[in-house]
């Protein structure tokens, strides 16, 4: 076939030729941008496809760039040094930043003023926070932390001659042996009394009330045995009729000495309300540090649950009172603990409902511990003495001064 070409001449007549050449001249330039375009889109789909592999159930997606392998050299630069920076800024604000504006806060305000401020915010933290009514105030809660490094002794099958030395010298001391001859121990619990005597009463420290036994698991506001906490009282006419059936389960310690006792629990006749208190009380629940305004001796025994206790008395320094480091001991089923005049104590349940006994005794007495802290009082004015037991919540803050040791038949009593 032979393939010529065809010369077209163009003259001004013949117009509407030449558009059309024209025309024909952009449409090739068109199609031969698409056919580049187009296999330059091949080269490229192509080689992608080298790139992704392939098989059921894959996607076509070109997958997305790993993180960090195209960091570029200032990011790791920039990484590097806040890596190095914000650890160091973190420690410059704790150590440098905070102190100071604690330091600027008490300077403005006080320090009292700052200290009183955290006890509040604490203490309202507590209230919103705590499944039960607030009971110890955060000031308190930080004087029982800043406790002794002394631990209150735990004896057992001590002789009544040791005992009689321990307690002259005022030691805090635990029988862990106490009740082993008691028929209440491992009988007494919070749930036997509750169904035994449920016309005996308590007083309700959250409700502010007494109740009998049988009620506890109706308290308004409180669900079951929720934060039950009181004492019942002997004087109580609901429960003096119960006393001489609880006392006939205990008895007189193995320690103490059977020719000394007079006008306690242990020679109770029926003619008046015997010198014991009965306290129970769910995990959660305690008493604040508080005093006990008499000159007796304590003996509390544990018959059910576990218990915290704090103890601590009033020292000298120099011309001042203030109270001791708060010795802390837990007490434990059939486990007894001596305590003494003037001696500030608190409680907390722990563990299981508490149910527990404390008896005042006037024999044998403190007597070291009574004279060194008569000797004590008389040494410092006597509002250092009322202070002292005012901040305390005592009552009577002249108390102390109705006590007195006498003796009778050769032995010491403290009244």
């Amino acid at each position: 076939m032979q393939v010529g070409c065809r010369v077209i001449h163009i003259t001004p007549g013949n117009q509407t030729i030449s558009n059309q050449v024209t025309k024909l001249s952009q449409n090739v330039k068109k199609k031969s941008a698409i056919s580049g375009w187009r296999k330059d889109l091949k080269e490229v789909s192509k080689q992608d496809d080298t790139d992704i592999p392939r098989g059921k159930g894959n996607s076509s997606l070109r997958p997305t760039q790993k993180p960090g392998t195209g960091a570029s050299r200032q990011d790791v630069i920039l990484g590097t040094i806040m890596g190095i920076t914000l650890p160091l800024s973190l420690l410059a604000m704790w150590y440098i930043t905070i102190p100071l504006l604690g330091y600027c806060t008490v300077s403005l305000l006080g320090a009292e003023t700052v200290e009183t401020l955290f006890y509040v915010k604490e203490d309202m933290m507590s209230y919103l926070t705590s499944e039960c009514p607030l009971w110890i105030a955060a000031k308190e809660r930080a004087y029982l932390e800043n406790r002794s490094d002394q631990e209150i002794r735990r004896v057992t099958n001590i002789t009544q001659r040791e005992f009689i030395e321990i307690v002259k010298q005022g030691e805090p001391i635990v029988i862990s042996d106490a009740l082993r001859d008691w028929e209440s121990f491992g009988l007494f619990n919070c749930e036997y009394f509750m169904d035994k005597y449920p016309e005996a009463e308590y007083f309700d420290w959250q409700g502010q009330k007494q109740l009998t036994l049988g009620n506890i698991t109706h308290r308004e506001g409180f669900k079951g045995m929720d934060c039950a906490s009181g004492y019942m009282d002997m004087n109580w006419e609901s429960n003096d009729k119960y006393v001489k059936e609880w006392l006939s389960k205990m008895k007189l310690p193995y320690f103490y000495p059977e020719d000394t006792i007079m006008e306690s629990a242990f020679n109770y006749q029926g003619n008046k309300s015997p010198p014991m208190t009965g306290f129970l009380g769910v995990p959660g629940t305690g008493v604040s540090p508080h005093i006990d305004e008499t000159c007796e001796n304590f003996m509390t025994v544990q018959l059910s649950g576990v218990k915290h206790w704090s103890l601590s008395w009033p020292v000298r320094e120099g011309d001042k009172l203030q109270w001791s480091k708060p010795l802390v001991v837990t007490l434990y089923p059939g486990e007894a603990l001596m305590w003494y005049v003037s001696m500030r104590h608190h409680t907390e349940v722990i563990q299981d409902c508490s149910l527990s006994f404390s008896f005042t005794l006037k024999h044998p007495p403190p007597k070291d511990y009574y004279e060194r802290l008569i000797q004590d009082f008389k040494r410092v004015e006597k509002t250092e003495r009322d202070n002292l037991y005012i901040d305390t919540g005592v009552a009577d803050i002249d108390f102390i001064d109705t006590c007195n040791l006498f003796e009778t038949q050769g032995n010491v009593y403290i009244t």
